[in-house]
C-alpha cells in the first residue's frame, strides 16, 4: 500500500480483543481524498474460527466521522472496528 500511495500508514495499532480474536497484529491505516484503506487482521467467522486474516477494507470518508487524535487508542479501535465489516 505504501508503495502504492506514495506515503507510509497515517495511523498504526497493534490490535488487541476488543478488535479482532486470536493474536495481536498490527492494524495500518491510510487516507486518501476520498477513502480511508485499513489493513489488518480480521476473524475467520467460519467453522475454524481460530484462525486469522489479513483485511483490506476501502471505506469512503464521507461515510463516517474522521479518525480519533492520536493517543487514544480505545477510540481508534472503536473506528477500525466500525469501518471493517465484512
Amino acid at each position: 500500500m505504501t508503495e502504492q500511495l506514495g506515503a507510509g500508514p497515517e495511523r498504526t495499532v497493534v490490535s488487541d480483543a476488543t478488535v479482532v480474536t486470536g493474536p495481536a497484529m498490527t492494524h495500518r491505516i491510510w487516507r486518501t481524498a476520498t477513502h480511508a484503506l485499513v489493513v489488518g487482521p480480521h476473524a475467520d467467522n467460519g467453522p475454524y474460527g481460530y484462525l486469522t486474516h489479513l483485511q483490506l477494507s476501502l471505506t469512503p470518508l464521507g461515510c463516517g466521522p474522521e479518525l480519533p487524535p492520536a493517543g487514544d487508542e480505545k477510540a481508534l479501535a472503536q473506528w477500525i472496528t466500525a469501518h471493517v465489516d465484512w
